[in-house]
C-alpha cells in the first residue's frame, strides 16, 4: 500500500476543511433538498492535485465530517457521489489540464465535471434522496436538473481558474 506523506495530509486535510465549510456553512439552500454549493471545488482540485485515491478519501472523510457536523447518518448513496466527485477528475487528469490554460481546457474541464456532476448528483445523490425523503425518482431528477446545472458550470470555471493559478509545486513539493 501506498503511503502518504506529511504533506499530502495536511494539504488533504486542508481541502477537506474548505469541502465542509462550503457544503455546510456557506451554501444557499432551495427548499428541504436542494442545496447550491461549490464544496465540489475542493474535492475536484484534490483529485487533480493528490490524484484519485486521495481525492476519494477527501470526499469520504469530508461526507463524514458533514454528517457529523449536521447530526445524521451518512446516506450511503450521497456518500458515494461524493467520493466521484474527487476520484473522476483525478482519473481524467491528464485529459484535463493537457492543453495550455484557455478555452480549450475549460472545456475539457466542464466536460469532465458535467459527467462527474450528472453520476454523483443527478443520479447518486438524487436516488439517495429519494429514498431517504421517501419521494418519487423521476420528479426530484427533474428538480435537481437546474441546480446541478448551474453547479456544474461554477464548479468547472472555479475549478480550472485555481487550478491554472494556485501553483501546487510552490506549497507541495
Amino acid at each position: 500500500m501506498k503511503s502518504f506523506s506529511s504533506r499530502t495530509i495536511v494539504f488533504a486535510g486542508a481541502l477537506i476543511a474548505l469541502h465542509v465549510i462550503f457544503a455546510r456553512f456557506i451554501s444557499i439552500p432551495v427548499g428541504q433538498i436542494l442545496r447550491i454549493s461549490i464544496s465540489g471545488v475542493p474535492l475536484i482540485l484534490s483529485g487533480l492535485w493528490l490524484g484519485p485515491v486521495t481525492g476519494g478519501i477527501c470526499g469520504l472523510i469530508g461526507d463524514l465530517i458533514g454528517c457529523a457536523i449536521n447530526g445524521y447518518a451518512p446516506n450511503p448513496f450521497i456518500t458515494v457521489a461524493t467520493v466521484l466527485v474527487g476520484v473522476i477528475p483525478g482519473l481524467f487528469r491528464g485529459f484535463m489540464v493537457g492543453d495550455k490554460p484557455g478555452v480549450k481546457r475549460l472545456l475539457r474541464f466542464l466536460l469532465v465535471i458535467a459527467v462527474t456532476r450528472f453520476i454523483s448528483s443527478q443520479l447518486l445523490t438524487t436516488f439517495g434522496l429519494s429514498v431517504m425523503y421517501g419521494m418519487p425518482f423521476t420528479a426530484t431528477f427533474v428538480s435537481r436538473f437546474l441546480s446541478t446545472t448551474v453547479v456544474t458550470v461554477v464548479d468547472a470555471f472555479l475549478s480550472e481558474l485555481i487550478y491554472t493559478r494556485v501553483r501546487i509545486s510552490e506549497f507541495y513539493s
